[in-house]
């Protein structure tokens, strides 16, 4: 019986492990630090996010184009595109914070991000037209990390607001 207690102690920490590896990188995570942001705006009731494998399937092929780790956009514009580097490792909900982080550099009366600096991550993420996201990650050859989320439908109109 003892035996049999060591194997679930050791099955559990083997799945416990697993769960914090590929935590931080899900689409669950991906979508929690988007749909967060989303509620956060008052002004408006914004529909959360949903997973949609078709776009996810595009970030992946973009994402696998990347692997030089150049901080480039896909050029695509069937759907809206947030992109981030890291030289090192970097988890999609870092990605997502850091896009997120924009949003004091966003004026929603003047429609425009304050003086050199960057607000249209945060506006993609939060656009209210947007129902659909999907997001890849790659180890970039020079030990980097390359991340993209894409959006359905696109934002980031010149002239609209996001919300």
């Amino acid at each position: 019986m003892s035996s049999f207690y060591v194997l679930c102690v050791f099955s559990l920490i083997i799945i416990i492990g697993t769960h914090v590896v590929q935590a931080q990188d899900s689409p669950a995570d991906y979508l929690r630090g988007h749909n967060a942001a989303r509620l956060a705006i008052t002004k408006v009731k914004i529909p959360n996010l949903v997973w949609d494998n078709k776009v996810a399937a595009f970030a992946n092929n973009y994402a696998n184009q990347r692997k030089d780790c150049q901080l480039v956009h896909s050029g695509s514009d069937r759907y809206g595109e947030n992109i981030a580097m890291s030289g090192g490792e970097m988890f999609g909900t870092d990605a997502v914070t850091m896009w997120v982080g924009e949003k004091p550099y966003y004026d929603y009366n003047s429609n425009s991000c304050a003086a050199g600096q960057m607000c249209g991550h945060y506006t993609q993420v939060v656009w209210k037209n947007t129902v659909r996201i999907g997001c890849a990650k790659v180890k970039c050859e020079n030990g980097g990390t390359f991340i993209t989320c894409n959006y359905d439908p696109p934002g980031n109109y010149i002239g609209e607001r996001p919300y």
